[in-house]
């Protein structure tokens, strides 16, 4: 993976500040959350711009145990960036369940930036994100912040393969063991199955037995969860991109 200090390319990260508009949605309790509107229009615009400048590194043959990613991607050490994204999200913090309390400090992002970029048929198949340890402050990641860029993408969503739902009975299973249930996006997500969700024209969460998929659409934060309790992350994957460029900037919450 490139690797740059923070005084290159991150260094011209620009300056962004929290959006009033920002929206919280539950997707599934515990375990997945949307924040639209996570820049504002003009922050969006200078992110992208700025990760268009980044050099990025070609995809790698995966390796063994590894999930297959053919898009690009590189990561930037950055513990200013991470402290520029940090003000955005904080907010939000206290509202997902179980409320988020840090092992010790106050809340952190993770310096661990990174930019990924999908052309078009380009895709990162099912894959588990693991806790990592921040060197500096001697914390665990556990939940992954994700945040789409780029508008007019096709395709490119990230699609979640829930826990199974131990408490289900198998007659009301469907194929993908998930218990379906209808409903919208601000609704919650129910338990441990697949769920259908819709949550608007443009930009839908979308859901069917078994998978639920969060679109790409830009300004969006997905945070996820990938802690060591709680079951651990859920199987997820980057779907094919059918057309448009889908950029996206990822850091981590630290425990």
């Amino acid at each position: 993976m490139m690797l740059m200090s923070d005084s290159e390319p991150s260094g011209s990260f620009p300056p962004i500040k929290p959006n009033p508009k920002a929206t919280l949605t539950t997707i599934l309790p515990s375990q997945i959350y949307i924040i639209d509107n996570f820049f504002t229009a003009s922050d969006l615009a200078a992110v992208r711009r700025w990760a268009l400048e980044l050099t990025m590194e070609g995809p790698k043959k995966a390796g063994k145990g590894e999930a297959e990613r053919t898009g690009n991607r590189t990561s930037l050490p950055s513990p200013s960036i991470a402290s520029s994204l940090l003000p955005l999200l904080t907010p939000h913090l206290s509202h997902i369940s179980p409320p988020y309390r840090p092992t010790s400090g106050p809340a952190l992002l993770s310096p661990n930036i990174r930019v990924y970029h999908y052309p078009p048929s380009t895709y990162f198949r099912g894959h588990y994100d693991m806790p990592t340890l921040d060197v500096e402050s001697r914390r665990l990641s556990c939940w992954t912040l994700l945040i789409y860029l780029t508008e007019d993408v096709q395709g490119g969503g990230t699609s979640f393969y829930p826990h199974p739902n131990p408490t289900t009975n198998s007659s009301s299973r469907g194929k993908g063991g998930g218990k379906k249930a209808a409903g919208s996006a601000g609704g919650g997500g129910g338990g441990g199955g697949g769920t259908a969700l819709t949550g608007g024209k443009k930009g839908k969460v979308t859901g069917s037995e078994g998978k639920i998929t969060v679109e790409p659409k830009a300004g969006r934060a997905l945070l996820h969860w990938h802690g060591m309790s709680g079951g651990g992350c859920m199987k997820h994957e980057g779907d094919e991109v059918i057309s448009g460029d889908k950029w996206v900037l990822r850091t981590d919450v630290l425990g």
